[in-house]
């Protein structure tokens, strides 16, 4: 067994498919598949079935866990110099969800230019599933994303952000801005701006018991996007009303631009964002410093 067969293994599994992970590896997919055959001789038993889904047997289960960290310790290996060092320079690379890059991206990169203007910071997005395989291969070296969109693998270590607030905003001058009550019916006729990630199952069920049995807050959604900062904008200059992450709306609050409907009773609903790094994985100084970062603007401590 070597460090070449585990990645033909991992690839694999990752892909899915012999055919496109050879086209990955380089190889050809006979090649491929004597490298895997040669890893279950080693191992003393089969990885995976040979269906079309390529499942994993139990002992594949156990295989993928330890493989997934070996590469991790190799790539820690092989960078150990960069990671030890301090603010001198090198390259940060965070993969970032749709609200997460509305709330960190900007000040992020400002302060970032600021204080450490030697390091190269790298902001992504994408989905979910894709993230995560760029983390698991070395492309990102963090993510911040929903906590939902994170599956419970045991090659995953995540730090929790504080909770923080959903809730409706307007802009200034809007006709419900400083009512205090809320109405199905007034959101229909207003049209809602949201946020794709947002509605999960969870909060739509508790959005349709908070404004009675009758109320289907789908039909209120107007507009829905993933990219946040055109639904805020549209917000700013309509009738529109918002409804989602609050911080990502706190800018313009703060320049008096948008307000937000501080309804009764409260609302009390929120989403919940974790900094995703691999386990085992040491952290270099500046990461560490850019996880602080993010955890201040995240939880809002730099809002006015």
């Amino acid at each position: 067994m070597n460090f070449q067969q585990l990645e033909h293994f991992l690839v694999l599994v990752e892909t899915r498919s012999f055919s496109r992970a050879a086209v990955k590896l380089h190889l050809t997919q006979p090649a491929l598949s004597r490298s895997i055959q040669a890893l279950e001789e080693t191992l003393g038993g089969r990885l995976l079935e040979r269906d079309k889904e390529k499942t994993l047997t139990a002992l594949g289960e156990l295989a993928i866990v330890r493989a997934r960290r070996i590469r991790v310790e190799l790539s820690e290996l092989r960078r150990s110099a960069s990671l030890l060092a301090d603010y001198a320079g090198g390259t940060l690379r965070l993969g970032l969800g749709p609200t997460p890059t509305a709330i960190l991206s900007v000040p992020l990169l400002r302060e970032m230019k600021e204080r450490y203007p030697a390091i190269k910071l790298l902001l992504s997005g994408g989905a979910p599933e894709m993230q995560v395989q760029e983390l698991r291969e070395g492309a990102v070296d963090a993510l911040v994303v929903h906590r939902n969109h994170i599956p419970a693998d045991a090659d995953l270590h995540l730090m929790f952000f504080p909770r923080t607030p959903l809730g409706f905003v307007v802009r200034t001058g809007h006709p419900l801005a400083g009512r205090t009550d809320l109405d199905f019916q007034a959101l229909r006729r207003f049209g809602v701006a949201a946020s794709g990630r947002a509605m999960s199952d969870e909060v739509m069920h508790r959005l349709n018991a908070y404004f009675g049995p009758t109320a289907h807050f789908i039909e209120a959604i107007q507009y829905q996007s993933n990219d946040i900062h055109p639904l805020v904008d549209l917000v700013r200059t309509s009738d529109t009303v918002f409804f989602g992450v609050l911080r990502v709306a706190q800018p313009g609050i703060a320049h008096g631009e948008l307000v937000h409907l501080d309804i009764r009773p409260a609302l009390e609903l929120s989403s919940q964002f974790v900094f995703v790094t691999l386990e085992g994985k040491t952290l270099p100084p500046a990461l560490l410093r850019l996880r602080e970062l993010c955890t201040r603007y995240m939880s809002g401590e730099d809002a006015p």
